[in-house]
């Protein structure tokens, strides 16, 4: 039986990152900083129980 599908015409790259690895090394970076730089809430015990004045 022949087969639907026929190879492409261009040649894979010889080397370079995968778009996921290039993904990932653009995007982990900011959300480690992102979430690193959020502002944390205060608790009440370090405000003085003065919320809400």
């Amino acid at each position: 039986m022949p087969r639907a599908y026929r190879p492409s015409a261009g040649q894979p790259p010889e080397r370079g990152s995968s778009l996921v690895t290039t993904t990932l090394l653009l995007t982990a970076p900011a959300v480690l900083a992102a979430a690193a730089l959020r502002p944390r809430p205060r608790s009440r015990a370090a405000a003085g129980g003065r919320e809400g004045r």
